[in-house]
């Protein structure tokens, strides 16, 4: 959570602790664990009334009505996202026609990768960068994957290369790599399946909008 600026409070309230660009504290987020366990928590500006309102809702995950429900009967307007997130395996296998490189490479700048990280991890072919992966979002001690290839050389395996390098230099510099896609991406969910990816949780965020 701390990727996103927030911190829990109280095991089951969520409070903004920085400000990162294009995230926002949500009303709720549910997460269900590996394991099926289901955990919840509220922003804790919300009113007590509210939230005891929330918490005493009925669903079952990830059917989340009787949440929403709630939210209407106080005219709150929302949005809901829905995500998947995965851990990799300690040793994701390298690959020597794999380059890591600075943002500020000219290739990484015609890529549109400059905006990132430090650090790109791709694959070239006749002088331009085809397929990349680099952290969207980075601390001290993890890192979320994003990987782009251009639409041409999709299907051969090169998002699996620079995915499982970018993975294999986080863990080198003791972090955690973890991938994450909305519910309905199919081909991000396709790719974690390639690439051996250990699910952790899937969650639901309501978002006041």
């Amino acid at each position: 959570m701390r990727l996103e600026g927030t911190e829990i409070v109280n095991e089951c309230f969520m409070k903004q602790v920085e400000v990162v660009p294009g995230e926002e504290l949500p009303l709720v987020l549910i997460a269900q664990l590996a394991t099926k366990e289901l955990v919840v928590y509220y922003d804790q500006a919300i009113s007590l009334n509210l939230q005891k309102q929330l918490a005493a809702s009925n669903f079952e995950f990830p059917d989340i009505g009787p949440l929403l429900n709630v939210l209407k009967l106080h005219n709150l307007q929302y949005e809901v996202g829905h995500y998947k997130t995965y851990v990799f395996p300690l040793s994701p296998t390298k690959d020597a026609e794999v380059r890591c490189l600075s943002k500020y490479d000219p290739k990484v700048k015609a890529f549109g990768f400059d905006g990132f990280a430090e650090e790109i991890h791709a694959i070239e072919r006749g002088g331009s960068l085809i397929s990349a992966c680099i952290s969207t979002r980075e601390n001290g001690k993890c890192g979320e994957a994003w990987v782009y290839t251009n639409p041409e050389y999709r299907h051969q395996g090169f998002a699996q290369k620079v995915v499982n390098a970018w993975a294999g230099s986080l863990l080198d510099a003791g972090k955690i790599p973890f991938y994450s896609h909305t519910i309905g991406n199919v081909a991000s969910a396709s790719l974690a399946g390639k690439l051996g990816l250990q699910p952790v949780f899937e969650e639901i965020s309501i978002t006041q909008v």
